[in-house]
């Protein structure tokens, strides 16, 4: 029989300050999207404004700063954990094996190598969405409206860039991730593997295609990302030692 603890947590109602923030967030990245879409012809400023400001800054580094040094929350809160990590790891491989078969739909006559790694080193996407995004409306709302939330959130900032259509292809892909995500609620479960893959396909569709110097140029966004998530692993592990006495 379901408890009465259980079934609040499909659905509450507990919005805080990190919600708001969290909303604001997603208003600044439909902004920020669309303005990379529409106004940025050169390519440079497209990695000042898309790659340095919005995916480094607001989608991963901003949040990190907001639960773990500013709110002085785990970065467990972001969906980085040891926890599940070894479900985690398995689900994605086999959500990235069972997506291949349809990536290969899509992949005659196109450069697919650098597309694959590019989908791959874009670790901000799934971190906005789901590590930021989802666990806060989780958190507010309830799982099932945060799954939901996710969804309409991930689409609402492909406005302008996809097609009517398009769009509802996003959203359903959204709420699939974001249902697998909440299983374990560990970022390993979508990200690389099944996020390489999934975004592969969704790009493609699109009509987007990805060169060897876009992943070159957002694998250092990736590595600068990396570095911070592991000095706040780091800075973590030896407050807590601190605080132990250790």
């Amino acid at each position: 029989m379901t408890t009465n603890v259980e079934q609040s947590r499909w659905f509450t109602w507990s919005p805080t300050v990190d919600t708001l923030v969290a909303v604001l967030t997603e208003f600044a990245m439909i902004a920020l999207y669309w303005a990379a879409t529409h106004l940025l012809t050169n390519d440079w400023a497209a990695v000042l404004i898309f790659g340095v400001l919005t995916n480094l800054g607001l989608n991963v580094l901003f949040p990190i700063w907001w639960i773990v040094y500013h709110r002085k929350q785990p970065l467990s809160e972001l969906g980085i954990t040891t926890r599940h990590w070894l479900a985690s790891l398995l689900i994605g491989v086999g959500l990235a094996i069972f997506s291949s078969f349809g990536l290969r739909q899509h992949i005659a006559g196109v450069n697919w190598l650098p597309h694959l790694l590019f989908n791959a080193v874009i670790l901000w996407e799934p971190f906005f969405a789901f590590s930021w995004l989802q666990l806060r409306y989780d958190r507010a709302f309830g799982i099932l409206p945060g799954v939901i939330l996710t969804g309409l959130s991930f689409a609402a900032y492909h406005i302008g860039t996809y097609p009517p259509a398009g769009l509802i292809t996003l959203l359903i892909s959204g709420l699939f991730f974001a249902a697998i995500f909440r299983l374990t609620s560990n970022l390993l479960i979508v990200w690389p593997l099944a996020w390489c893959v999934g975004s592969s396909i969704g790009t493609l569709m699109g009509g987007m295609q990805f060169t060897w110097n876009q992943v070159a140029t957002w694998s250092v966004i990736l590595l600068i990302q990396l570095t911070f998530i592991s000095y706040t692993w780091r800075h973590q592990v030896l407050t807590i030692r601190a605080k132990n006495g250790g």
